[in-house]
């Protein structure tokens, strides 16, 4: 507590004897603050996560989101120097997650706040983030700020972490690298043209990516032919699913409501520059 950390756990850790007010002022009591204090640190807290009705109920009478917000309360309180969050707002509806995101978003530009978020949610990564680091089996995978991670991808496990949908993978082999010129045989799909310097080696395997939102009915420098098994209208996006004829999931994300259909071959394709290349260790080479 004197180092001025506050943490919030995913699995609540309330006292369960203790009511919502008593539970959240209880380190603000540790520290001996004046009562009026303490009462003006908990409304203000339980105001602004929607707990002012529940203050003289106990956790058991709660239900997990409330509890969550109960211990989010806790660490606001205390109004520390560093926040360690390990995903606060997993048991939270989706409505909730959303003005909480924006919540703790407002809490983070308070002068002197300096927060380490545990997440495995990407809208909160890519909108709370400074900085995100990116862990692969507890191996630092990359460093870098949200556009950084999405526009400029080290490597395979990254491309496919960051963005949703994920991005699409395609495999494929190069046939030419003269330093100037990639040529990559996608197999049946056809073979693209990379016109920029790259570390890829001709007959060297590669996978080549493109993230679905990239992808166009429109003309494009390379196009593709796909069959849509499953089609998601949501109205200000249309999202498809389909394989690829190698067996590769492809996913493609249109804006509003375009003719797409299941079980309708649809041409598709999408600009040369936003395609992505890795080498066969996953390491990006374009």
């Amino acid at each position: 507590m004197q180092r001025g950390i506050a943490m919030v756990f995913q699995s609540y850790a309330l006292y369960p004897h203790m009511t919502v007010y008593e539970n959240i002022a209880f380190p603000l009591r540790v520290e001996k603050l004046p009562r009026a204090e303490v009462d003006r640190r908990v409304h203000a807290a339980a105001k602004v996560l929607q707990l002012e009705p529940r203050l003289q109920h106990r956790p058991g009478m709660l239900s997990g989101g409330q509890r969550q917000r109960v211990a989010i309360g806790r660490a606001i309180v205390r109004q520390p120097k560093i926040f360690l969050f390990d995903e606060p707002l997993s048991n939270l509806d989706a409505a909730l997650r959303s003005e909480m995101r924006i919540e703790l978003m407002e809490l983070h530009k308070r002068p002197g706040s300096t927060m380490i978020y545990v997440t495995h949610d990407q809208v909160e990564a890519m909108t709370m983030a400074d900085k995100i680091v990116v862990l692969d089996a507890g191996v630092i995978a990359r460093v870098g700020s949200p556009l950084q991670l999405y526009h400029k991808p080290d490597n395979l496990f990254v491309a496919g972490f960051i963005g949703s949908p994920k991005m699409n993978f395609i495999n494929g082999n190069v046939t030419s690298a003269d330093g100037e010129t990639v040529k990559v045989d996608l197999g049946e799909l056809g073979t693209i043209a990379l016109p920029r310097q790259s570390k890829a080696i001709n007959g060297q395997s590669v996978t080549l990516g493109i993230r679905p939102e990239h992808l166009t009915l429109d003309n494009s420098d390379f196009a593709l032919t796909i069959t849509p098994k499953i089609v998601e209208h949501l109205g200000i996006h249309t999202v498809s699913y389909a394989n690829l004829p190698a067996g590769e999931n492809f996913v493609a994300l249109f804006e509003g409501d375009p003719k797409v259909a299941e079980g309708q071959p649809t041409k598709m394709g999408f600009a040369i520059h936003q395609v992505h290349l890795f080498d066969e260790k996953g390491l990006a080479v374009y």
